[in-house]
């Protein structure tokens, strides 16, 4: 995980092969030079944790619904809902634990109360450790450097930085999270039918996620989601998401029965896939096999115990940070050439000269002619120059 920080670069092979061996030896030694500064240059850019970090901000959108997330996998438009057995089944909960976090405070207030009026003589007491908290620990060495503990302790924090940065780039691109996605998106999110696109598969094809095809009125369904939410605090390396039954079914007809065969469109019930690098590993359409139908809700461990055995639950990500995006290079480019030219226009729409004159873009301090609006009149002359000289003809 921390190649490139500290440790060994894998630096990217350059490709010599397919030069003309009839140009002259000092153009091979060119061509051979290019190929080898690009390849570098690729390796530089891929190991360059701070430049990536900055991009992957960059890409961040921060007005869905969940937080922020980013835009090779979120659609601020169509992600990030919930539906109505949901959102019902939250609040019933919520209500729940307000009322045992009250009786929960009320039970500690009485403790503390007890606690009070209780003889406090006999507590121990650490004041002859409190010259230890007065020494100073050293932070410089006899040549004016940092000591070995201040380099320690400097090497560990910039650890923990990155890791911190690593933890948040995986959660905005789903890992470790149950989000909401539109029918359209949901199974291409977990890697379903992504076999054939352009650019970086890694991130493309999760290597495991989960998918919740729900029914929008079951409060069995949504217990399940909340399950499932809660599976991924400790399954970090996975991605869970939900979408609608009939409209992901209905959108996704061909991939369904070419990835699904066993999935009747017309009349499926809401089902669970497990989905591994790309591939369904297992489908689930009697949800009620995972939980008790009397209290109408699943079992969370007969849920975990169902997916490991599908394979798709993993707590660390098998992936390079620098593959968790799917945004390509050439198109981080782009976006940031597009950003510098929506720079440069704002700063010349603040240059040109208000002529009323709609589309002019001229800086300079300009008359249209033939063109009367309320900041020009259009004549060639001003209209008292023009009575001035007719009067000295008349004359």
């Amino acid at each position: 995980m921390f190649e490139g920080y500290g440790g060994p670069v894998q630096m990217k092979a350059t490709d010599l092969s397919g030069i003309d061996p009839t140009l002259d030896a000092c153009c091979q030694r060119e061509i051979e030079g290019n190929r080898k500064q690009n390849a570098l240059e690729a390796t530089l850019r891929r190991h360059d944790r701070i430049a990536l970090a900055e991009r992957r901000r960059r890409n961040v959108i921060d007005s869905l619904s969940f937080g922020s997330g980013c835009r090779c996998c979120y659609d601020p438009n169509l992600d990030g809902g919930q539906y109505f057995a949901l959102t019902e089944l939250r609040n019933k909960l919520g209500e729940q634990n307000q009322e045992e976090t009250d009786e929960l405070n009320q039970h500690d207030d009485d403790n503390d109360r007890k606690l009070n009026t209780s003889d406090s003589d006999d507590s121990d007491s650490d004041d002859e450790f409190d010259y230890l908290l007065d020494e100073d620990l050293p932070v410089h060495n006899e040549d004016g450097g940092y000591s070995e503990f201040q380099s320690y302790e400097q090497q560990r924090m910039e650890e923990i930085q990155l890791m911190a940065l690593i933890n948040e780039s995986a959660v905005q691109h789903g890992f470790g999270v149950h989000r909401q996605f539109g029918p359209e998106r949901v199974l291409h999110a977990a890697g379903l039918g992504m076999g054939g696109i352009r650019g970086n598969l890694a991130a493309a094809i999760p290597p495991a996620a989960v998918v919740h095809l729900y029914d929008p009125d079951s409060e069995y369904g949504a217990s399940l989601d909340l399950c499932l939410e809660e599976l991924g605090k400790t399954y970090k390396g996975t991605k869970f998401l939900f979408g609608t039954l009939k409209g992901t079914l209905a959108l996704n007809e061909t991939l369904v029965k070419q990835e699904m065969p066993s999935l009747n469109v017309d009349e499926c019930p809401p089902a669970l896939l497990a989905v591994k690098d790309g591939v369904v590993k297992a489908v689930c359409t009697n949800l009620k096999s995972l939980g008790d139908e009397r209290l109408g809700k699943v079992e969370p461990r007969a849920v975990e115990h169902w997916l490991d055995n599908a394979g798709v639950l993993l707590r660390d990500i098998p992936l390079e940070y620098e593959d968790y995006c799917r945004i390509r290079p050439e198109e981080d480019a782009l976006l940031e050439n597009m950003m510098r030219e929506k720079a440069k226009l704002e700063q010349m729409k603040e240059m040109i000269y208000t002529c009323g004159v709609a589309g002019c873009c001229k800086t300079f301090r300009h008359e249209h002619i033939g063109v009367n609006n309320e900041v020009q009149s259009g004549r060639v002359l001003c209209e008292e120059i023009v009575t001035d000289e007719g009067d000295g003809v008349e004359k």
